[in-house]
C-alpha cells in the first residue's frame, strides 16, 4: 500500500499539469489520502485496528463512533460510505442539522480530539487530563502469570480522559481542605506537592472522585482496568510502554535505577508514554474501578469494569517503588483489600467525555 501511494504521490507531482494548475478537489483529496497512506504504520496504528474490527459491521453506531474520533481519518470515505448504505437498510439515520455554532468548551473538546497529547483542567485544583482516542487492543499476557490471562481483544468504542498523572499529595490536600475527604495521610518520600499521594484505600479514591464529580459537575471516576491497560500500554504490544526490557531512568521501582529510590518521587520524573500519560509503570500503584478475579475468562471485552456488588478485593495496576521490575509491566495486575491502606498505593482518575 505504501508503494502505491508513493506512485500516486509521485506522478501526481510529476504531472506538467500540477505545476500549471491547482489541483480539483477531487484529485486535493485523492492525493492526501495517499500521503497519509504512505506515511501510516498499520502495524502500530490504532486507528487501522479499530477500522479493522468494524469494517465489517452491520451497526451504523460503530461507523459513526469512527467518524467521530477520525473525521478525517484514512477510512473516512469508507466510513460515510458504509454508514450511508446501512441508513438507507433502514438502521437509525443522524439528524441532519447544519453545524451548531461552537461554544468555548466544545472548541477546545475538537481541539483535544485532533491532539490527544493536549491536556484539560476543570479547575485550578483539578488534576490534568489527557484524552485518549477509541481503539482495540489485545489485554492480558502469557509471559509470567496465570490470572493475566487468556489474552483477549477489548474494543474501547468511546474516547475518555484520564488523569496524566497519579493523583498528587497537592490534589489531595484540596480535597481534604473543602471537605471532600477527610483522611490526611502520612507524606512518603518527601515535602513536595507534586509526590503521588499515597497510603490510601479504594473506598479513599472513590471519595475523592465524588468530590471531583460534585465540585465540577463532571462525570469522573476511577479507570476500570481495561481502560488502564489500554491507557497504559498507548497503542503498543510490547511488555513495556517502551519496549520489551526493562531501561535505566524509565521508572521508579526497585531495580530499575541506580541508586534506587526508596519511596515515591515527583510525578513526571520520567518519560511519558505515547498518550503523553506519567508513571504508568511504577512510583504508586494505582487503584482502578474492577473487582479481583482470577482469570479474564469471561471477562467484558468493551473497556467496562468488571464488578459484583460488594466485593473484598480490589485490582491495582501499574506497580510501585517497591516493586520490582516484573510487576511494572503492562499486563501486570495485583490486588488489595478493598478497606485496607498501604503506603505504595494511590490511584489516577478518569473523566468521561
Amino acid at each position: 500500500m505504501a508503494l502505491l501511494a508513493y506512485i500516486v504521490i509521485s506522478t501526481a507531482l510529476a504531472s506538467p499539469s500540477c505545476a500549471a494548475a491547482p489541483l480539483s478537489v477531487a484529485a486535493g483529496k485523492a492525493l492526501r489520502s495517499a500521503i497519509l497512506l504512505a506515511q501510516a504504520k498499520p502495524e502500530d496504528s490504532l486507528e487501522v485496528r479499530f477500522w479493522k474490527n468494524i469494517k465489517g459491521s452491520e451497526s451504523p453506531d460503530d461507523f459513526r463512533i469512527y467518524l467521530d474520533a477520525y473525521p478525517d481519518g484514512l477510512f473516512a470515505a469508507q466510513a460515510r460510505a458504509r454508514l450511508q448504505e446501512l441508513q438507507k437498510k433502514g438502521r437509525r439515520p443522524p439528524a441532519q442539522t447544519p453545524p451548531a455554532k461552537q461554544e468555548p468548551e466544545a472548541a477546545a473538546q475538537q481541539a483535544d480530539k485532533s491532539s490527544p497529547s493536549a491536556t484539560v483542567s476543570d479547575c485550578p485544583q483539578c488534576p490534568p487530563l489527557v484524552l485518549v482516542p477509541p481503539g482495540v487492543f489485545n489485554m492480558g499476557s502469557t509471559e509470567m502469570f496465570p490470572f493475566e490471562g487468556p489474552v483477549h481483544q477489548v474494543t474501547i468504542r468511546n474516547a475518555f480522559y484520564i488523569g496524566q498523572r497519579e493523583v498528587t499529595v497537592d490534589e489531595w490536600g484540596a480535597c481534604v481542605a473543602e471537605g471532600g475527604c477527610a483522611y490526611t495521610p502520612p507524606r512518603q518520600g518527601g515535602t513536595s506537592g507534586s509526590l503521588p499521594v499515597t497510603n490510601l484505600d479504594w473506598s479513599d479514591a472513590q471519595k475523592y472522585v465524588a468530590w471531583l464529580k460534585q465540585k465540577t459537575g463532571k462525570a469522573y471516576r476511577l479507570p476500570s482496568e481495561s481502560e488502564w491497560e489500554y491507557a497504559a500500554r498507548a497503542g503498543t504490544r510490547t511488555t513495556y510502554p517502551w519496549g520489551d526490557k526493562m531501561e535505566p531512568n524509565r521508572a521508579n521501582c526497585s531495580g530499575c535505577n541506580d541508586p534506587k529510590n526508596n519511596g515515591v518521587i515527583p510525578t513526571g520524573s520520567f518519560p511519558a508514554n505515547g498518550f503523553n500519560l506519567y508513571d504508568m509503570s511504577g512510583n504508586a500503584a494505582e487503584w482502578v474501578e474492577d473487582c479481583w478475579n482470577d482469570s479474564y475468562k469471561s471477562a467484558p471485552t468493551d473497556g467496562s469494569a468488571w464488578t459484583r456488588p460488594q466485593c473484598q478485593e480490589r485490582v491495582l495496576r501499574g506497580g510501585s517503588f517497591n516493586n520490582d521490575p516484573r510487576y511494572l509491566r503492562s499486563a501486570s495486575r495485583f490486588k488489595y483489600d478493598f478497606d485496607v491502606r498501604y503506603y505504595t498505593n494511590g490511584f489516577r482518575v478518569v473523566r468521561e467525555k
